[in-house]
């Protein structure tokens, strides 16, 4: 399939049967930030599902095994491929109507809604929080929703800002300091991105480390435990804005934290494949 908008009428598979998406039953599981589907087409499936064809299509009843590209071809056709690839996660397929399945019109639906959800008052995108496992360890993770290109076209270069918080450098600061001393970086980095307005923040990750007390404070002797780590994740690419001066300036600011490890990373990610795993 071509092009980015809804297609109409039925495509053709690679199989040479006739796929019509307002035929599809779906199973959706709404996830944090997306809707994970289960999708099934009349012409997939056993001789049962032949036979429910032939019942409901007035088909000869042939089937073929379910494909999942040409699953993601409907999905495109029906939603269009912008904003199949910005709200809809995993794609599974099955040879059989899946139970409380919804018809491909209802999936819109539901996409409509969950888009309409994740603007703010200002039609700025709003943030959400999930908590999650990365390396082994507890993190919480506040996003950008969607936390897909289409957010912001053309912001391709992603910067990674990774601060360490290291028990021995701030043993004499209280889990409240951290924080503080934490968030005037995040507060400086981030408004140097915007005045410039040269991209956007899209994720800042929080990853615990061993040897934090109960209220916080730095427990850990030297050399034992983890770092806490701080992972700031933009993307750039306004047009106008001056990329390098911008990287420049955010590792002039990066290069002040004192807490521990420091470093400032930056690639072309048109695909914003850095933080895929962040939607769920």
């Amino acid at each position: 399939m071509t092009g980015t908008g809804p297609a109409t009428g039925p495509l053709t598979g690679p199989d040479g049967m006739v796929y019509d998406p307002a035929d599809c039953r779906i199973g959706v599981r709404s996830g944090h930030t997306l809707l994970h589907v289960t999708l099934w087409h009349p012409n997939w499936g056993s001789a049962k599902t032949a036979a429910l064809r032939s019942g409901l299509f007035g088909s000869a009843g042939m089937t073929v095994a379910p494909d999942v590209s040409v699953a993601r071809e409907l999905l495109d056709a029906a939603l269009g491929s912008v904003v199949a690839e910005t709200w809809i996660g995993t794609v599974e397929v099955t040879d059989h109507s899946p139970a409380h399945a919804v018809t491909m019109g209802g999936l819109h639906a539901m996409v409509e809604r969950m888009a309409s959800d994740a603007v703010d008052p200002d039609g700025d995108p709003e943030w959400t929080e999930l908590r999650m496992h990365l390396d082994g360890a507890p993190a919480v993770v506040r996003t950008l929703v969607p936390l897909a290109p289409s957010v912001a076209p053309g912001h391709d270069r992603h910067v990674v800002v990774s601060l360490h918080v290291d028990p021995v450098s701030a043993s004499d600061l209280t889990g409240a300091q951290v924080r503080s001393t934490v968030l005037a970086l995040e507060d400086a980095l981030t408004a140097t991105v915007r005045e410039n307005r040269a991209g956007l923040p899209v994720a800042v990750v929080h990853r615990s480390g061993e040897g934090r007390s109960g209220d916080g404070s730095i427990t850990a002797a030297a050399g034992e435990g983890t770092d806490d780590v701080v992972v700031l994740h933009y993307y750039l690419g306004s047009p106008g804005a001056d990329p390098d001066h911008v990287l420049n300036t955010l590792r002039a600011t990066v290069s002040t934290w004192e807490l521990g490890k420091a470093s400032l990373v930056d690639d072309v990610d048109p695909a914003w494949a850095a933080v895929q795993h962040f939607r769920v």
